[in-house]
């Protein structure tokens, strides 16, 4: 018997003992396990629409939230590490946090979580889609076209998760190397050839402060990171498909963030260096677009931008593979409306088809309200984060009953409680960042549409817990509280 072989049937005995049957196929290595991660979190989609907002909102000094950003979520990705180390199981938070704390708190933190996903969805492929028809010549601001557009990418995504997650890794894999070299090689030429500042540029406020501080301003335009720098908890959410997975996922999750900030960071760098102007920066139209231009031509930023495409593709490709097993694992547990058909497997593609189908069509309706787009970008940061934040509190309340976290492969061991609590601790902080109102002059409901968009979609899964899950979970455990599973002993 092969190595190989070993490990998955060890693999299989470990998900039976965490009570689920293996029905996803083993695939996954380190590589592709990395990869799906690295691609959701991907700095080449993030850093190329959101780049403009973080120039304008604090000048070049904003690129310094990148490592601010990147240490707290570090922190959030060691403590997520630890957990998945010790449950690997499909649906990564709503799992984790279900075994440290209890079936309740479990629900509402992978219902967040779903909806949040969903959104992510619709954002990273409609955000695409504009400079798909600039490619082509067409309308960009025609909001039919871009549906139809949207709906182009999704349906491929749709198709490439359904099919295997092989293909899935595949298309990953072959996206992460892509965008790996094409932004080292971008860097590299705009430090070559495109450098017009020294380095206490990237100090610059541009004004931005006004007369006030600069505080302020900086944390608006730390938004930026965050809402790049997230993402890495994919891989937990197929540790059911992946070969050794309490040592690879922990290690796929802390490497791909890793990487992404050093591949981010010193694409940051060389293009807040290459500014030619920073007045005509900050007033045109797409002010990355405009710098690569400047410094390297019309024909190497078209290319930038299919890189950038190719990235958003595969983003969202690997954000569905994530959604689907979020849907898979809640409807296994029948906890979520639709839960036998979400739980069904496609016994000719090893994958759960119905929930991938889902995923795409509510993508697709989603992005067909010209209104709508705010609201989905809002909904699936404050979400995200909110489901972070509920793995680092469900860690902390796991450690105060007893659970032992040296017990699992990959662990911090003396520093664990420590991390832990410096994760809750930032994760507080990014909550609060996101949803403070920034602006006044909006009505109060845009001004707040963050928060009210958290507790709305919360109140609305109480309805359907309160009203289906929670009386059957009371009745099966004889009229008490689901029991915490926080105490479970661990292989």
């Amino acid at each position: 018997m092969s190595k190989e072989v070993h490990s998955i049937d060890k693999d299989v005995a470990d998900l039976a003992s965490l009570g689920y049957k293996q029905e996803l196929k083993r695939n996954l290595n380190f590589f592709s396990n990395f990869a799906i991660s690295f691609s959701f979190i991907s700095a080449t989609t993030g850093i190329f629409s959101l780049f403009g907002f973080g120039l304008t909102t604090g000048g070049p000094a904003f690129i310094w939230s990148w490592p601010i950003v990147f240490v707290g979520q570090l922190l959030v990705g060691l403590t997520m590490g630890e957990v998945a180390s010790h449950y690997p199981v499909a649906g990564s938070i709503y799992q984790w946090t279900k075994h440290l704390v209890g079936n309740t708190y479990a629900w509402f933190s992978g219902w967040i979580y779903l909806i949040a996903l969903l959104a992510t969805i619709a954002s990273v492929d409609f955000g695409g889609a504009p400079y798909i028809a600039e490619l082509m010549g067409l309308d960009a601001k025609n909001h039919t076209l871009l549906v139809i557009i949207t709906a182009v990418m999704v349906i491929l995504q749709t198709l490439i998760n359904a099919f295997s997650v092989k293909l899935t890794a595949l298309v990953n894999n072959i996206g992460m190397i892509a965008e790996i070299v094409a932004m080292i090689v971008l860097a590299i030429a705009l430090f070559a050839v495109g450098v017009h500042h020294p380095f206490s540029f990237t100090f610059e406020t541009a004004g931005t402060a006004g007369t006030g501080s600069y505080l302020p301003v900086f944390l608006a335009a730390m938004l930026t990171s965050t809402w790049v720098l997230f993402g890495f908890d994919s891989a937990g959410s197929l540790a059911e498909e992946v070969i050794n997975p309490r040592r690879v996922v922990p290690k796929a999750i802390t490497s791909s963030l890793f990487l992404t900030f050093i591949i981010g960071g010193l694409a940051l760098w060389a293009f807040v260096l290459a500014i030619p102007n920073l007045d005509e920066a900050t007033k045109a139209a797409v002010p990355l677009t405009y710098i690569l231009e400047k410094n390297l031509g019309t024909g190497v930023s078209n290319a930038f931008v299919v890189l950038a495409l190719i990235a958003i593709f595969v983003c969202g490709t690997a954000v569905q593979a994530t959604v689907s097993r979020l849907l898979f694992s809640f409807g296994r547990d029948n906890n979520i409306p639709g839960s036998k058909l979400w739980a069904k497997m496609s016994k000719k593609h090893d994958t759960p088809v119905a929930a991938i189908v889902f995923s795409g069509l509510f993508t697709i309706l989603l992005v067909l309200s010209a209104s709508a787009e705010t609201y989905i970008v809002n909904i699936c940061v404050v979400g995200i984060y909110l489901a972070y934040l509920s793995v680092s509190i469900g860690a902390l309340i796991a450690r105060s009953r007893g659970w032992n976290s040296t017990t699992s492969p990959w662990n911090l061991g003396k520093w664990g409680l420590i991390v832990n609590l410096l994760s809750f601790l930032w994760g507080v902080f990014v909550i609060v960042n996101l949803c403070w109102p920034r602006s006044p002059d909006q009505p109060w409901y845009m001004n707040y549409s963050v928060p009210l968009l958290a507790i709305g979609v919360m109140l609305l899964g109480a309805v359907y817990y309160y009203s289906s899950v929670y009386p059957r979970d009371k009745a099966l455990q004889g009229n008490s509280e689901p029991a915490s599973f926080g105490l479970e002993k661990d292989l």
